[in-house]
């Protein structure tokens, strides 16, 4: 069974760099470093035909990211990367509702097109791109709990051409059900958070247990299609799904019919399995040793966590409540 978001990957040029760009506001803490051999295994794991890489591991309050650096410089097309580009597009962080982790990481080295902005939500929105130009939201809450020490990872967003597919297949691969659909646009203050005029687009989310799944498929501009995603190439890379019982969440996967690059194999205090959802993006099933100190579970028991999740139920709860 699938227990939640356990990370998201991040392919970068400068792993030095970018491990101090996401720590220096300590959204994640380095936990530590590590290096993939060129092995035949690890390229069979990541299909690629040179996996050596240098990494790091970084925890934050409800999610993790793992960072690499390939040897093997990536010789494809960057691309522009839009906002409206497929592929897992962005992560979420989250805080109370204050322009000052928007303002550190601008110091640090992002980029934004504008400041955070309400979306009549009740919460504030703002794109940054780090300092690579890998895409991040930065998301304002009014429930936030006073007493939580740092922002929050709250959810990995993918675009696609098909939301409908694409969603249904993550349904089908956490055991969960989308619990929320929805068209926007136009209207100006998407435009503002977007950076796109007249912007229009469909929107669905799929909540896990620390963390959420967005998905949107873009109208106007139409979502840009993109080849099959290469390990290597930089910017977000994978999404990783914390399993219970890796073998079973395989067999069952794999019955269903979907792409898996191998059966699972040990990695670390870990054992992974890799496969493509149907847009050909690398998604990850992990089940930690029992050694291992980071799991989902961990985190929400975590003082942080604790106050996050119980802030942000009962605010579910009211929320629940007052569109009954």
């Amino acid at each position: 069974m699938i227990t939640g978001i356990h990370h998201t990957g991040l392919s970068v040029r400068d792993l030095d760099a970018a491990i101090a760009f996401y720590t220096r506001e300590r959204s994640f803490t380095l936990l530590y470093r590590f290096e993939i051999a060129d092995s035949d295994a690890n390229r069979t794991m990541l299909q690629l035909p040179n996996a050596g890489a240098r990494g790091a591991f970084l925890q934050g309050a409800l999610g993790c990211l793992e960072i690499f650096q390939f040897s093997a410089e990536w010789d494809g097309d960057f691309g522009e990367r839009e906002v409206y580009t497929a592929g897992i597009r962005h992560i979420c962080l989250q805080t109370g509702i204050s322009d000052a982790l928007f303002d550190a990481m601008c110091a640090s080295g992002a980029s934004a097109h504008a400041r955070p902005a309400g979306l009549g939500t009740g919460n504030s929105y703002a794109y940054i791109r780090d300092p690579e130009g890998n895409l991040l939201e930065l998301e304002g809450t009014p429930w936030a709990p006073p007493a939580a020490t740092r922002s929050w990872f709250a959810h990995t967003a993918l675009v696609t051409p098909d939301i409908e597919r694409l969603s249904g297949f993550y349904a089908m691969l956490t055991g969960i059900d989308v619990h929320q659909r929805g068209s926007f646009g136009p209207d100006r203050k998407f435009d503002i958070v977007a950076g796109i005029a007249d912007v229009q687009f469909d929107g669905a989310w799929l909540r896990l247990a620390n963390a959420e799944l967005e998905f949107w498929q873009y109208r106007q501009p139409a979502t840009i299609s993109v080849a099959r995603r290469n390990a290597a190439e930089i910017g977000w890379n994978h999404l990783c799904f914390e399993s219970d019982d890796i073998d079973a969440d395989y067999a069952r996967l794999a019955a269903a019919g979907v792409e898996m690059h191998g059966a699972p194999m040990k990695f670390g205090v870990a054992r992974v399995a890799f496969g493509r959802d149907p847009d050909g993006n690398i998604f990850e099933l992990l089940q930690p040793g029992p050694s291992a100190g980071v799991t989902v579970g961990a985190m929400l028991a975590k003082p942080d966590g604790q106050l996050i999740d119980t802030a942000r139920t009962a605010y579910r709860s009211v929320a629940a409540g007052a569109a009954a």
